[in-house]
């Protein structure tokens, strides 16, 4: 074979190549019209500890970032019926966990919160401000000002929520200064009358009444259903039900939120185009 017929053969085969990768583009791009289509339930995640900022702990925690990226990929995503928090979490930043709150009830869809097998104090907080509250009857719920007690003191002050001295010398490394003292006593009280405030508003209950309930104090789910800090008990399945039942949807996927990256195999695996 001549030096150019061989030149043209590799130009056929190049401009062959690159006219089959350009289809093949066409075809994934668009994966949202040739995708076989489904509406979902989509699940997010809470559990450790809830943060503000990311964290490189090797202990589980959660942001207010990835809470952020979650229910924006789920609320910008027409497939997406309805919105499922699955919480198990101690709680942590009051901050982060207001920001996470506040972002929950501007959803554009309906949420729902369940609660594993904890969820206490702010990521309590979290859960009360989803539409709607299903717990298992063996979870851990409540916990409300958790935080603003010292939790190395299992005592009957503890009980009664009063935050003494010993809890603010700990946090002011053992200085006594009397005005230290009374001043962080001060923020201490402010920012847990504000938390109750939040908590009650979001239940429609009176902050008196969640008072009662609070210092720290844990309930299983059928106490929890009693008073009045959840609106059903059930599992997680239950959750998944509620949220599809108050969305009208039936034919349904749960799907968890953000959704990982797919690889090409699986891309195609799901274009009709490749399952005729």
């Amino acid at each position: 074979m001549s030096e150019n017929k061989i030149k043209w053969l590799n130009i056929g085969i190049g401009a062959f190549i690159i006219l089959a990768i350009t289809l093949l583009l066409v075809l994934i791009l668009p994966l949202s019209n040739l995708a076989i289509e489904q509406d979902e339930i989509a699940i997010i995640s809470i559990s450790g500890t809830v943060t503000y900022n990311p964290s490189n702990s090797t202990k589980v925690t959660t942001s207010v970032s990835q809470i952020e990226n979650a229910l924006n990929e789920a609320n910008s995503n027409k497939n997406v019926k309805a919105i499922v928090l699955d919480i198990d979490s101690k709680g942590g930043s009051e901050v982060a966990s207001e920001q996470i709150a506040d972002d929950i009830k501007n959803s554009e869809k309906l949420v729902i919160a369940y609660i594993g097998d904890k969820g206490l104090d702010e990521s309590y907080l979290i859960a009360s401000s989803a539409d709607s509250i299903v717990a298992s009857s063996s979870s851990s719920i409540g916990g409300i000002g958790l935080s603003f007690i010292n939790s190395d003191k299992y005592s009957k002050l503890k009980l009664r929520g009063e935050y003494n001295e010993d809890y603010l010398k700990l946090k002011k490394s053992n200085k006594t200064d009397a005005d230290k003292l009374a001043n962080g006593q001060k923020m201490i009280d402010q920012d847990y009358t504000q938390f109750i405030k939040k908590i009650a508003k979001n239940r429609g209950l009176s902050p008196n009444y969640i008072a009662k309930l609070a210092h720290g104090k844990k309930y299983n789910g059928n106490e929890a259903k009693n008073l009045g800090l959840i609106d059903r008990v059930g599992n997680k399945n239950k959750a998944i039900e509620l949220a599809a039942s108050k969305s009208n949807t039936t034919n349904y996927t749960a799907v968890n939120y953000p959704k990982a990256k797919k690889s090409l195999t699986e891309t195609l695996s799901e274009n009709k185009l490749f399952n005729l």
